[in-house]
């Protein structure tokens, strides 16, 4: 390595990992508000300490959001950085899958998705700092509490702020090969409930409407919505019915998880679920649900994004690809409001969700040097 800012990244490695640990040691489950609330804390204390504008906004639910901002001397394009703070582990966690390191990597719940990206956040502006590289424009970072369960409580937040921004680092990891993510699929979750009558099984199982038999075909249905060529995915995940062996069931109900690469797609299947007609008429159904996050596409503007950054690793010297993959994410809100959008860009590492989860350190030091000249602009130095 050759480039002072990509140097400069990896000789902040023991300040970074201390970061990380912090985070990681304060477990954070999206449906446990105390802990959630303890890491806001720390949050709201560190970005404080380094000079941030710290904003935080209380939630009931789920633990409370950190905004913060700092103010640039120019008046360049105004950056987003989109990070969230809870993880699917729960409380108790780390006692089994303590924050360790082996060689180039680090282990921990959340220590990959996503707080490894909140690290790259908050060093990022003291990296470049240091460096004598300004700020681009207005830098804020959004923290939000509920990322793992769908983003019910942050999402119109998110589409707000994103709205005063010009463009949107998202700082989940990349996939795990270290790519860059230019697209995912949307996602959305279709829940069907189904009402016939029941009868006895044995003495006249003719006067029953089998609740669970219309599930049966509902679960043919929904899955035959698959389109391979245009990578949508439907496929019922949860299903239940009925209550005891002699009974014909009255009562069943059904989950549908669906991906898709377009809105287009997401609105075929949503309408033909919607308009889903039992074969037995004695049955009724139900659909609600939705498409929870919109598919992030490869627009004009993230096309943009995305070489912006390629020229940035040019000049470090390194290389990742665009990606696109099926998992959803926040980035998904602010590029359907046609706000440039690059995803991917926090951490390298592998086992999001699993126990194995961690991060390659270097990949991921080179990742803060990125993020670092995205923000900036170059001294004429460099």
């Amino acid at each position: 390595m050759t480039h002072p800012l990509r140097d400069a990244a990896h000789q902040c490695e023991a300040a970074f990992l201390k970061t990380l640990e912090d985070l990681v040691r304060l477990e954070s489950p999206t449906q446990h508000k105390p802990s959630a609330d303890t890491l806001a804390d720390y949050l709201e204390t560190q970005l404080r300490a380094d000079n941030w504008e710290v904003e935080r906004v209380q939630q009931t639910a789920v633990g409370d959001q950190i905004i913060a901002r700092m103010v640039a001397a120019n008046d360049g394009p105004k950056t987003l950085l989109l990070t969230h703070y809870d993880t699917v582990w729960p409380l108790g966690t780390l006692a089994e899958m303590p924050f360790r390191r082996d060689d180039n990597k680090v282990y921990g719940p959340g220590v990959l998705d996503m707080k490894a990206g909140i690290a790259v956040a908050m060093h990022a502006p003291a990296l470049a700092k240091a460096l004598g590289r300004p700020l681009e424009g207005l830098l804020t970072l959004l923290v939000t509490s509920d990322e793992e369960t769908g983003s019910a409580y942050s999402r119109e937040l998110i589409e707000t702020l994103a709205q005063e921004h010009d463009r949107v680092l998202v700082l989940e990891p990349g996939r795990d090969d270290g790519a860059l993510k230019v697209g995912r699929k949307g996602v959305g979750n279709f829940y069907a409930t189904f009402t016939g009558q029941s009868a006895h099984a044995g003495n006249n199982p003719d006067d029953g409407a089998s609740a669970l038999r219309e599930l049966a075909h509902y679960l043919l249905f929904a899955e035959s919505l698959n389109d391979k060529d245009a990578e949508t995915t439907v496929n019922v995940t949860v299903a239940r019915g009925g209550t005891v062996s002699n009974v014909i069931a009255e009562k069943a109900t059904a989950t549908a998880d669906m991906r898709v690469m377009q809105q287009s797609e997401a609105e075929r299947v949503e309408a033909a679920l919607r308009g889903y007609e039992p074969k037995d008429s004695r049955v009724s159904v139900e659909i609600t649900g939705g498409l929870n996050r919109p598919p992030l596409e490869l627009t004009d503007a993230n096309r943009a994004l995305f070489e912006k950054a390629q020229a940035a690793m040019d000049d470090l010297g390194f290389e990742l690809a665009g990606a696109v993959v099926g998992g959803g994410s926040d980035g998904s809100f602010t590029s359907a409001l046609g706000i440039a959008t690059l995803d991917g860009l926090g951490s390298s590492g592998q086992g999001p969700h699993a126990r194995h989860e961690h991060i390659r350190v270097a990949e991921t030091l080179d990742r803060l040097a990125l993020v670092t000249a995205l923000i900036t602009d170059a001294p004429a130095s460099s």
